[in-house]
């Protein structure tokens, strides 16, 4: 294997995605130092033991070879020339939508430090325009670094995948600060992939990343939306077939089939938030937000219509399975779960509602 100019990589935020990205960075042969506050999760990596739900952590975790994190920041970006910040954007609502004050307050500690000839790489979700007005700022004082945004799309369940090849979409989407700091992230991804199942790798500005992060979830929750109104269309015309409908038009290859499949509507950590996100930034810069408003809405309205379904085949009691955020999720995640929210309906029309499952958790 070549080696890699710049072999050290600094991951701030070890939470589910920062370790899954550390591992696969280490497995690819790069020194990984990671920096967490929650000396809990820094004695789990060192001494390699983690009892997360996400498929194959634990095992890769106990493979790791140069892996290691520390509570210290400047000790994480002393010999790193490329820092991911992979810390939570949690939903705050108002002008920003997301809470930005964990990402800035670490930009703000990487700018006390004067970190110098540094790549810093956005993981996490943001705003549109966030690098531009807000980041850059925040390392004003660093001299010769940069400021990139490289948002992951990786799935709930599939993370360690995901990342070597891009997730579900085959995509990697890289908002480089300049040309450098794109063939450094592109050498990367290209590393830590399978020869053959190499991502898509796009590069672009960091404000266009920004935009097109929220887009390409919510050409998917629009698809889901349609999708299911095509499906209650159908519902309501006799001899109509919704899953007849819905096959043919995934034929097409205008359309294709991923989200063309009839049934709940959408929910998880990423799809509600960032659809309501998108359309929150169109009001901002004076776009009309109309499809990502109507796609929100009727995902709403169609766990209404799922719920009169249920009641009107007038029982008195009513079971739910598989009440995670989307069917068979391979971690216990009920973030905006669908099902939940059609049972919840039923139980506020006065229905005994019974939920079987495993133990589910908000993360």
């Amino acid at each position: 294997m070549d080696q890699d100019p710049w072999e050290t990589i600094a991951v701030i935020g070890l939470g589910r995605l920062g370790v899954c990205f550390s591992v696969v960075l280490d497995e690819a042969g790069y020194d990984v130092i990671g920096m967490d506050v929650n000396e809990s999760i820094v004695n789990s990596v060192n001494s390699r033991k983690n009892d997360s739900s996400e498929p194959g952590l634990s095992e890769a975790l106990l493979r790791c070879r140069k892996f290691r994190a520390t509570t210290d920041m400047s000790e994480a970006v002393q010999n790193a020339r490329v820092i991911f910040i992979l810390v939570p954007t949690p939903n705050s609502g108002g002008r920003d939508f997301y809470n930005h004050s964990i990402l800035s307050n670490v930009l703000f500690k990487l700018n006390t430090l004067k970190v110098a000839h540094r790549h810093i790489v956005i993981s996490a979700t943001v705003l549109p325009g966030y690098i531009r007005s807000t980041g850059n700022f925040l390392i004003r004082d660093c001299p010769n670094t940069t400021l990139s945004y490289n948002p992951a799309f990786v799935a709930q369940g599939d993370i360690l995948e995901g990342y070597k090849t891009g997730g579900w979409f085959r995509l990697v989407m890289i908002g480089r600060a300049n040309e450098e700091v794109g063939r450094i992230l592109t050498r990367v991804y290209e590393r830590i992939a399978p020869a053959d199942r190499r991502p898509h790798i796009c590069l672009m500005s960091p404000e266009s990343a920004e935009i097109a992060k929220l887009c390409s979830n919510c050409f998917r929750t629009t698809k889901i939306s349609f999708c299911n109104m095509v499906a209650d269309l159908a519902d309501k015309t006799p001899g109509a077939d919704k899953h007849e409908i819905c096959a043919a038009l995934g034929k097409d290859e205008s359309i294709g089939p991923i989200c063309m499949r009839p049934g709940y509507g959408y929910g998880g950590p990423c799809y509600p938030r960032d659809n309501q996100a998108l359309a929150l930034y169109a009001k901002q810069v004076g776009v009309n937000p109309c499809i990502p408003e109507a796609t929100h809405n009727y995902n709403e309205f169609h766990h209404d219509i799922m719920a009169e379904e249920c009641l009107r085949e007038g029982r008195e009691e009513y079971v739910f399975e598989d009440v995670t955020y989307k069917p068979r999720c391979a971690v216990a995640m009920i973030d905006e779960s669908p099902k939940l929210r059609v049972a919840y309906a039923l139980v506020k029309a006065g229905k005994r509602v019974i939920i079987r499952d495993r133990q589910a958790s908000l993360v």
